[in-house]
C-alpha cells in the first residue's frame, strides 16, 4: 500500500462545485508517478483498460486529499480519499497490458479537435486528457438525445476505458462515433470510440440524480423515451 496526499484546486471543480470526474484520474496519475519515483512501478508498462468508479461527490477543501495505492497483479487501484482516509470518494483502477484495437464505428459521428497541450512529451495524448476528451465528445452526444436537459439531473456512476494506439497531436479532427448502448429504470450506459476505436473506447454509466434530495432518481418518461431512441446494441 502506498499514500500520497495531493493540495486541491479551484480548478478542479465542475459546475455543480464537485470535482471534475477527470481530476479523479490526474489525481490517478499523480500517484502512479509517485510509484514509479519510488521503484515500485516501471515507468514502461503499457495501460490497456481503466475503470473509474464514483463513489460520492468531492467538494473543495483546504485539506489535501489522499491517493491510497494497491497493487494486485497486473492492476494498481487508487483509491481518492479524505485526508484520514475515512471517506471514499473514487477508486480508478488501472490494468496493466498491450492495449486492444477495435474498428466499431456505429453511432452518430463527431469531429474531435486535438490542442497541442493534450499531448505529453512522448507527442501523445496523456490519460487524463483523454479521459477528458471522451467526456467532451460524450457531453455533446448527450445534448443531441436531450437537447432540454437541466443540469444536475445525471451523474456519472463509472466510465471503462479500453486503451487504443496512442493518439497524436494532428491538424485535423479525428472522427468519434457515440450511441447509447443501455437504458434502465435510474440509468443509462453510452459508448464513446475515437476513429471506431483504434484510438480507444469509453464506456460510461450515468444516474438519474436529484439535486435537492441529492439522491439517485427513477428516470422520467420523456427522458427513457430520448434515450431509447438512440439505443444501439454493444456487440
Amino acid at each position: 500500500m502506498h499514500d500520497i496526499h495531493l493540495p486541491m484546486r479551484w480548478g478542479d471543480l465542475d459546475q455543480l462545485n464537485h470535482v471534475n470526474n477527470v481530476v479523479y484520474v490526474d489525481y490517478a496519475m499523480e500517484a502512479r508517478a509517485q510509484l514509479v519515483d519510488d521503484g515500485e512501478l516501471a515507468a514502461d508498462l503499457p495501460i490497456r483498460h481503466v475503470r473509474v468508479d464514483f463513489v460520492r461527490p468531492l467538494l473543495l477543501s483546504s485539506k489535501p486529499v489522499l491517493v491510497r495505492s494497491t497493487l494486485e497483479g497486473d492492476v494498481v487501484t487508487h483509491e481518492i480519499r479524505s485526508q484520514d482516509g475515512s471517506a471514499l470518494f473514487s477508486t480508478v483502477a488501472v490494468e496493466h497490458g498491450v492495449p486492444q484495437t477495435v474498428d466499431d464505428r456505429r453511432g452518430v459521428p463527431q469531429d474531435l479537435k486535438l490542442r497541442r497541450s493534450d499531448v505529453g512529451p512522448d507527442g501523445s495524448v496523456t490519460l487524463p486528457r483523454l479521459f477528458e476528451l471522451f467526456q467532451e465528445s460524450r457531453i455533446q452526444s448527450f445534448g443531441r438525445t436531450l437537447p432540454h436537459r437541466v443540469a444536475g439531473r445525471f451523474v456519472v456512476g463509472r466510465v471503462e476505458l479500453d486503451l487504443g494506439e496512442p493518439l497524436p497531436w494532428r491538424r485535423d479532427p479525428y472522427v468519434v462515433h457515440g450511441h447509447i448502448a443501455h437504458v434502465s429504470r435510474s440509468s443509462f450506459s453510452s459508448v464513446t470510440r475515437i476513429e471506431g476505436g483504434r484510438y480507444g473506447s469509453a464506456t460510461a454509466t450515468l444516474v438519474g440524480f436529484d439535486l435537492a434530495e441529492q439522491t439517485s432518481r427513477v428516470l422520467d418518461d420523456d427522458e427513457r423515451e430520448a434515450l431509447s431512441a438512440g439505443l444501439l446494441p454493444d456487440d
